[in-house]
């Protein structure tokens, strides 16, 4: 059995294999826990929180989704049309200054140590990846080229949700319970942010333009031409 936050582990393994089918051409819609995806987008993009919504103190105890509370105003399909117009504007228009990098404070893992667990998250059958080294900038650290994930031994992606399947040769829940040989050494790896909280290292660019999808870029110029004062569309999605 996993040991102690395995409940978390698990929300977010099969948060992650929810998202991967919904990225399907046929998929339809989304499920898992999406109470955690909003909390996230709202951490990290305040022009995307809801108006009636504020932050607000927690109480020792309370979960982190109390921190918003409000009543979202009724759906109609006018409605919706115009809030689809209004997130779509506003993603597009996200700049390095309007995301908040670091919600949680510069150094969460000091306070929640196994924030730097590498390896896979299992619930039940579903086992997906976690590598705190793809999003350094939340723990207060310059964004370098992350470590290769490890390869699935069954992988089908296909339009259809339906044959959606990926499946690793082992799961070991010693890799949870052994923090300390399964994490990651940040000073090792990459080191403070000491200028803009979106810093990059030199070389990432380059990686995540041959790595990424470039149909969500903002735009097209060469790598060299991409500086830090871009979009955020060219520096993290």
């Amino acid at each position: 059995m996993l040991g102690e936050y395995a409940w978390g582990a698990g929300a977010l393994a099969y948060l992650y294999r929810q998202l991967g089918i919904a990225s399907r051409a046929e998929a339809k819609g989304v499920s898992g826990c999406l109470t955690l995806l909003q909390c996230w987008i709202y951490d990290h993009f305040p022009t995307l929180r809801p108006s009636r919504l504020e932050p607000r103190e927690l109480e020792r105890g309370q979960a982190g989704a109390f921190r918003w509370r409000g009543t979202a105003p009724r759906s109609s399909k006018r409605r919706d049309a115009q809030m689809l117009a209004y997130y779509r504007q506003a993603i597009d228009s996200l700049t390095p200054q309007s995301v908040s990098w670091t919600p949680y404070g510069r150094s969460p893992h000091l306070t929640v140590r196994r924030t730097l667990y590498q390896g896979l998250l299992r619930f039940a059958e579903i086992a997906e990846y976690y590598d705190p080294t793809r999003c350094l900038r939340q723990l207060g650290y310059v964004q370098g080229v992350p470590y290769p994930p490890e390869r699935p031994l069954v992988v089908r992606r296909p339009a259809s949700t339906l044959g959606y399947s990926l499946s690793y040769q082992s799961v070991y829940d010693s890799y949870w319970n052994n923090l300390g040989a399964h994490s990651v050494h940040l000073d090792l790896f990459s080191t403070p942010i000491r200028r803009r909280p979106w810093e990059f290292a030199e070389n990432y660019m380059s990686w995540y333009i041959r790595h990424s999808h470039p149909h969500i870029l903002s735009d097209s110029r060469p790598v060299d031409d991409i500086s830090d004062a871009d979009t955020v569309s060219t520096i993290i999605f």
